[in-house]
């Protein structure tokens, strides 16, 4: 199984999609889900203090999408780390681990700073650079997550996707899509996946992606 190490010091952080235009996207829904982990697990939150740390960024003309890193301590300290972001051609190829992941569902539920239940699998993608994300199992075999995306299987005229019940994270995308009707939640297995009529996976730097899969089984 895939385990956390929860050792490190604890912080939470939001990573955005800045446009050409200086305009985060989701922006509501990064700070909705920030708000809510910082008041579950007993960090500052200063609105206020984040809005004045993303503003030396914002309504700028840039020549492409910015890659935004939001960070907070649990007193609550601002840090903002801004890269280009480069495109990504679909559709995007995903795998699915044989291991499934195992580890206090806190550090799945919440995106913090503690990422080593992710570690193994982002060194198997390291490897593998076309495969744009490793989705992941719980421990009765239901599909969860890709450490990078939320996934979605389109079945008989509906978009499904895990349920947040299944201890995962509840991804920007994936709160607005299921927001707009768009999406209902469904247990998910690896069958749903051989046979859905289309597969997609979202987050909120990349958008709702259309995808594929190719392996089924692979060891991290």
């Amino acid at each position: 199984m895939l385990n956390a190490d929860i050792s490190a010091p604890l912080g939470l952080f939001e990573t955005m999609r800045l446009d050409r235009a200086g305009q985060v996207l989701l922006l509501a829904y990064h700070l909705q889900r920030l708000a809510r982990s910082a008041q579950q697990l007993g960090f500052v939150f200063d609105q206020d203090a984040i809005l004045r740390n993303l503003n030396p960024y914002l309504h700028q003309s840039y020549s492409q999408p910015q890659r935004l890193k939001l960070s907070i301590s649990k007193a609550g300290k601002v840090s903002v780390e801004c890269s280009a972001l480069a495109t990504t051609p679909q559709p995007v190829r995903i795998a699915i681990t044989s291991q499934p992941i195992h580890c206090d569902p806190l550090y799945l539920r919440h995106k913090t700073t503690v990422r080593t239940q992710w570690a193994s699998g982002e060194k198997w993608l390291q490897k593998h650079p076309t495969y744009f994300d490793l989705i992941y199992t719980d421990q009765y075999g239901a599909l969860t997550e890709g450490g990078r995306s939320t996934l979605y299987v389109f079945q008989q005229g509906k978009w499904f996707t895990p349920p947040l019940t299944q201890a995962l994270l509840p991804g920007v995308y994936r709160n607005k899509l299921v927001a707009q009707g768009l999406v209902q939640e469904k247990t998910l297995y690896r069958t749903d996946l051989i046979h859905a009529d289309r597969i997609r996976v979202s987050n909120a730097l990349r958008g709702w992606l259309d995808a594929y899969i190719d392996e089924l089984d692979v060891n991290v």
